[in-house]
Parts: structure tokens; sequence; C-alpha cells
């Protein structure tokens, strides 16, 4: 969707980047490890969002470095779309990783929902990781760190549940998005129903 509204993956990645990271500075190699782009493409989107007044730069070094303009007038406003953006983007990636055969209960939490959790995603059921990592990879791109992500089994769950176990504890106890849940209904477990579990909908 971003890419249609701005008319260029690499624009659309610079721009992902410096909402999502406004208080860095960064060399415009390093941009282009970090966005897996060709040098002169992002180097030819730098000097185009900095001369629309969104970016501003700073030699150090003999470096040139670049950052958020904090002062441009319509920042507010590319962020709010971003970052809806973003979570549609999400919610989309969320009701395909659904339909995973074997998956049985699917959570976002962590960076996700902004929550002080040990993980971002939890996993459980008998999954094809290589099927649910693909989906994985979409829903990090763009973050500002690495996503953790923790796969169980049904059987590490229900252990883990019944014995009041800290990981999922914080988990259920916290922020989240319960993406698919095949569980608490089968299990009638009491523990569970302690816990506001907000559903996602697609």
């Amino acid at each position: 969707m971003l890419e249609q509204i701005f008319s260029s993956a690499t624009r659309t990645k610079v721009i992902k980047f410096f909402c999502l990271h406004l208080d860095e500075q960064i060399f415009v190699r390093e941009l282009t490890r970090s966005l897996n782009c060709q040098l002169n493409s992002i180097r030819r989107e730098l000097e185009n969002l900095e001369s629309l007044g969104f970016l501003e730069s700073e030699t150090k070094d003999s470096k040139k470095f670049y950052g958020v303009n904090k002062n441009w007038p319509l920042l507010s406003e590319l962020k709010n779309l971003i970052f809806k953006a973003i979570t549609l983007e999400e919610m989309q990636v969320a009701g395909k990783m659904s339909k995973v055969p074997g998956l049985q209960l699917l959570i976002f939490t962590g960076a996700l929902t902004n929550a002080a959790t040990q993980t971002d995603i939890l996993i459980v059921g008998k999954v094809n990781k290589t099927s649910i990592l693909k989906y994985l990879e979409k829903i990090a791109d763009g973050m500002p760190r690495s996503l953790r992500y923790t796969f169980l089994t049904k059987t590490e769950y229900v252990y883990r549940v019944e014995v009041t176990d800290k990981f999922i504890y914080d988990i259920l106890s916290h922020e989240k998005i319960v993406v698919v849940d095949k569980l608490s209904k089968e299990l009638r477990n009491k523990q569970l129903d302690e816990f506001n579990f907000k559903h996602f909908r697609q």
C-alpha cells in the first residue's frame, strides 16, 4: 500500500525507517545495509527527502549522516500515515498466518503492542516453521529491532499454563493481540479465564 502512495519501494523503506527511528542519525552505507537496497537508490532518495525537508544532514569525520527534521511541518501527519499503514500490513499478514495448518495459538505481544514481555510473537502448535517465518519476516520489515518469536508445542504450552510459568503469565497478563486461539475453549482451564483476550478480527 505504501509503495503505491510513495511510488517507490526504496523511498517507502527509507521513510518507514526514519519514522521508526526518529532520534537516530545514520550514515548512507549503514542505511543501505539495513534496508538491503542499492547504494545509488538510497543516496538519491535521501537527497530528495532532504530537499523536501523531511530529513536533515550533518557531516561528521567526512561522512554525511541523515536524520529526521523534527521541525518539518508535515512530520506528525506522515508518522501517523506510516504507523497506520504498518498496523494494517501487520493485520493483513496476520490474517494469512492464521490459515497455516496446525496453528493453535498465535499471539502478538512485546514490541508489537508495547508490552514488557520476553517475546514479540508466540506460536503454538505443530506448524511448518518455514511457512511461519515467511510471514514473520514481512512483519519485522522496518521494525526498530529484530522481532523475538517463540515456538511451543501444545503440550509445552499447556504445561506452562498449568504451572503458571512466568514467561506465559507475562504474555497473557500484558497487552496482546490474539490472532488465533483454538486452545482456551478446548482446555477449559480457569487460569486462562483470568485474562482478557483481545481477539484479532479480519
